[in-house]
């Protein structure tokens, strides 16, 4: 470029790049060369704690098939690192059948499959889907060395004529390299 140096150049297209890097809503590293094994998922807020999905169904629309919408969402995140010269393929899979949706008030005998939940992924980095009452339910898998974020927002299809209450239930996600 005339009456520009290349330090300068080079300085305009860093400031474009990381402009550009700034408005991507979905964000994928490449972390290749890593001497270090490693895997590492997250799911849900950070710490400890689970993070929890509520549906509220209002008593006159139990089993009318229009679908109910959690509010918020829930982040799931994979990281597979190995070296170029040993890579990896992560899987991310689910058990939604070990943990059912139990009615936990007193008497109450009555269950929802987890099949009656999908997810929407925000980007599609880890896709959309529904849980399909399995212990191991593949979700996607992954090369090394790559790190990938999704939020996914959770719906209860609301199909089955079922008795009011609270019920419970969990799914496992595991993130494993065979």
């Amino acid at each position: 470029m005339p009456g520009h140096t290349l330090p300068t150049v080079l300085k305009s297209l860093l400031l474009v790049c990381a402009l550009w890097c700034a408005m991507a809503d979905a964000v994928v590293f490449n972390l290749n060369n890593r001497a270090t094994p490693r895997i590492n998922i997250r799911v849900g807020a950070a710490g400890s704690n689970i993070t929890e999905v509520a549906f509220t169904v209002p008593a006159g629309q139990i089993g009318d098939n229009n679908p109910i919408t959690a509010a918020g969402r829930v982040r799931i995140q994979v990281l597979i690192r190995a070296s170029a010269a040993n890579p990896l393929t992560g899987f991310l899979t689910v058990d939604s059948l070990s943990n059912p949706l139990e009615n936990t008030d007193p008497g109450s005998t009555s269950s929802i499959p987890f099949s009656e939940i999908s997810w929407t992924a925000r980007d599609g980095d880890i896709p959309s889907g529904a849980f399909q009452d399995e212990i191991d339910q593949d979700i996607v898998s992954f090369q090394s060395s790559q790190r990938y974020r999704d939020f996914h927002t959770f719906s209860y299809a609301n199909t089955l004529e079922i008795e009011s209450g609270t019920y419970e239930g969990h799914v496992i996600y595991t993130w494993a390299v065979p």
